[in-house]
């Protein structure tokens, strides 16, 4: 059989002189199968339909779990999802039918006064530190956002196209970059995500340190992951917004205060990173720094499925070291900076 060859990333974490975790890259050659073949009557979907994923077993480390197979068919897949086509077409494209029928008028109105009038007391008072450094909001997104969300999740994963696990720890859930949310994900994130979570943390959130994203989806329930176990997230901010669908039992987020120890460790006691559970509600949307230390308890029956933002930096740089009250943005910087797109807004 005819192979070609293609490179592997490995990612490495370390710290920079300037405060933040970077991400190296080290090259590693692996064999890659060719792709499957296609007639002149077949399509991308028919022959991603039959491709057999790699098992995920891994509940540690396990970002490269079947990563030989996933670089084989990338742009096979790629283009499968593309033929697919969504179910909710307003889900899949930022500007102003997405803002109206799935962001509240309560967001949109405080994020225009802060873009405006610099102002953020608005968009301050559409959450609550429920536990320091935790703030949560049900005046985010609609619940149609919610709702389309769940069903067109129904529609991916009953395609019988492969989906690659949405991280190193959770094994079931969808990486909604890689199925078609990407100019969706890019304005949602620029035009309110990123300036949101510089307000709440001008200290760590500077002009760059928001420029990208990483967005995936995870799923609790009985047959499946059940919980998690205490980590930190490759993020600056992290966003979590609880999408239902249904009622379950446990599960509760459980935070852990801030140990004081580590390179760029946050203040030690409840200062800024505290302790305690957080039991979720749909709808909920939850904002924290990512190394807020935190925990997913075991979900004891049911199900649940939560929408989970990762902001970092340009190439995954995570920022932890804290700006200087004298260099951090104000509030008119933080929400005139728009997307890297344009919009007909």
């Amino acid at each position: 059989m005819a192979r070609r060859l293609a490179t592997r990333t490995l990612l490495l974490l370390s710290c920079s002189q300037e405060g933040s975790l970077r991400i190296l890259r080290a090259s590693t050659e692996v064999c890659r199968g060719s792709l499957p073949p296609f007639s002149p009557a077949g399509s991308a979907l028919e022959a991603a339909r039959q491709l057999v994923g790699p098992k995920v077993t891994k509940k540690k480390d396990g970002e490269f779990e079947g990563g030989e197979f996933w670089e084989a068919h990338e742009e096979l897949l790629k283009r499968a999802w593309q033929e697919h086509g969504p179910l909710h077409a307003d889900l899949y494209s930022f500007g102003p039918n997405f803002e109206r029928r799935y962001l509240t008028s309560k967001l949109r109105a405080a994020a225009r006064l802060a873009r405006e009038e610099g102002s953020e007391e608005a968009a301050k008072g559409l959450f609550e530190e429920i536990l320091p450094g935790v703030f949560a909001s049900e005046d985010l997104f609609t619940e149609a956002f919610r709702k389309d969300v769940l069903e067109e999740l129904d529609r991916i994963n009953s395609a019988g196209i492969p989906t690659r696990r949405p991280n190193g720890m959770n094994r079931y859930g969808v990486i909604l970059d890689q199925v078609g949310f990407e100019e969706a994900l890019n304005g949602l994130v620029g035009a309110y995500i990123k300036p949101l979570g510089g307000m709440l943390f001008p200290e760590l959130v500077g002009d760059h340190d928001a420029d990208e994203h990483y967005a995936f989806t995870v799923k609790y329930e009985p047959s499946g992951d059940t919980e998690l176990a205490k980590h930190g997230d490759a993020s600056v901010v992290t966003l979590n917004l609880c999408l239902g669908p249904a009622t379950w039992k446990g599960g509760a987020l459980r935070f852990f205060a801030s140990g004081g120890s580590g390179i760029y460790a946050l203040p030690k006691g409840n200062a800024s990173a505290g302790s305690g559970d957080v039991n979720f509600q749909p709808g909920q949307v939850l904002l924290h720094r990512g190394q807020h230390k935190h925990q997913a308890l075991p979900l004891l029956s049911g199900q649940r499925a939560n929408l989970i933002i990762w902001l970092h930096a340009e190439h995954g740089v995570v920022r932890v070291a804290p700006y200087p009250p004298e260099q951090q943005l104000m509030a008119k910087q933080r929400w005139q900076q728009m997307p890297r797109l344009k919009l007909d807004l």
